[in-house]
């Protein structure tokens, strides 16, 4: 009898563990902090850092990549959970628009996993590497030299160079007093922010486009120039129109209509992120599959206010051909750099530039800390 409790226990509790085990690889596949490669020891608060890269998105990823070959030392600040949520790239997860990305399904979360662990993984470069799931809360620079940085935890780093990927997010319409509403649509992509990465998603779908100025109605009129879609309609969300009149005329020529109402609810299955359509104050409900949202941005540009760094009137930062804002040394990449198109492509671009000029500085120094 006691032989069969013993099994039954043991029995119990391999089963327990295997869908413990199960529950544990569904829930962190693909989550952004789950490789476990996290420093667990600081070095010296005197030591400094060749380059601080703050941010793990497409940019700040392939700039982490280029100055480790580079055999700079990398502190790399990933950022928490509110830091990722706080980035478009939660919400544009899938990229049909560049060769190779399509075999992800989250394209930043993967690309970055996947970089961590092939540098950790290699005995040569993965000395360079120093990453912190941490938020930098704090920046300044020393006699326009050396950038000191104070994470979320409390603590203190020096850098000669720093690397700003911190991206920005998209305007969310405020639904019933959440803007958490339309987030089940967006995560399915149903619901979209990038005209560019999405918007052949829209073909042969009645589609609406969230918004009220001249972004908006570019938006819709593209869409409808490019997919002849059977119906395109633009929601203002409660507020009046501000695009000017040669966009109407355009609006009017491709038939493209407005409602002014309130979005009082989204008509869907959440789960899935079918979208079937929306309801307004008035009652009415609009049939729709597809959605944009073009409400404006909001650039994540704390730390380069903090470093006086020059923005331009949407609040982006202003780089030369190097990526190097006005304050030297400091370097931003992305989606968060002015007059610049929003694609990992160009970040890519950015975070090379950004990376080699800063290794060419090094040399030429002579300042690295090897």
């Amino acid at each position: 009898m006691k032989k069969i409790k013993i099994a039954i226990v043991a029995a119990v509790l391999i089963t327990a563990c295997t869908f413990a085990f199960i529950f544990f690889k569904k829930i962190t596949e693909g989550h952004p902090f789950i490789y476990p490669i996290e420093n667990s020891i600081l070095k010296p608060v005197d030591h400094i850092y060749e380059v601080a890269i703050i941010g793990a998105g497409a940019g700040g990823i392939m700039a982490l990549q280029r100055a480790i070959l580079n055999n700079d030392e990398v502190l790399l600040f990933a950022g928490n959970q509110k830091d990722i949520s706080n980035s478009r790239g939660t919400f544009v997860r899938e990229v049909d628009n560049i060769p190779g990305l399509s075999k992800y399904k989250r394209v930043n979360i993967n690309l970055r996993n996947e970089i961590l662990k092939d540098i950790a993984s290699d005995q040569n470069f993965s000395k360079n590497l120093n990453f912190f799931k941490r938020s930098v809360v704090n920046i300044k620079q020393e006699n326009n030299k050396i950038f000191i940085l104070e994470d979320n935890k409390g603590n203190v780093y020096q850098a000669r160079y720093v690397i700003l990927a911190t991206g920005m997010m998209d305007e969310q319409p405020v639904i019933n007093g959440k803007i958490d509403t339309i987030f089940p649509y967006a995560n399915n992509e149903t619901i979209a922010y990038c005209l560019r990465c999405d918007g052949h998603r829209a073909l042969g779908k009645e589609t609406v486009v969230i918004g009220s100025d001249d972004s908006a109605a570019n938006v819709a009129i593209i869409l409808q120039q490019r997919y002849k879609l059977p119906k395109i309609t633009i929601l203002t969300h409660g507020k009046k129109p501000t695009w000017d009149q040669s966009l109407q005329k355009k609006l009017s020529l491709y038939r493209i209509e407005f409602v002014e109402d309130t979005i009082t609810n989204i008509l869907g299955d959440e789960s899935s992120g079918k979208l079937e359509g929306f309801m307004f104050s008035d009652s009415a409900k609009l049939s729709a599959e597809f959605g944009f949202v073009s409400m404006g941005i909001r650039p994540n540009n704390q730390l380069a206010k903090t470093l006086g760094a020059k923005l331009d009137p949407r609040g982006l930062v202003i780089a030369d051909q190097n990526s190097e804002t006005t304050v030297q040394n400091f370097f931003v990449i992305g989606d968060l750099q002015a007059d610049a198109m929003k694609q990992i492509y160009t970040a890519w671009n950015h975070a090379v530039k950004a990376a080699d000029i800063i290794n060419k500085r090094i040399r030429e120094t002579g300042e690295g800390g090897k």
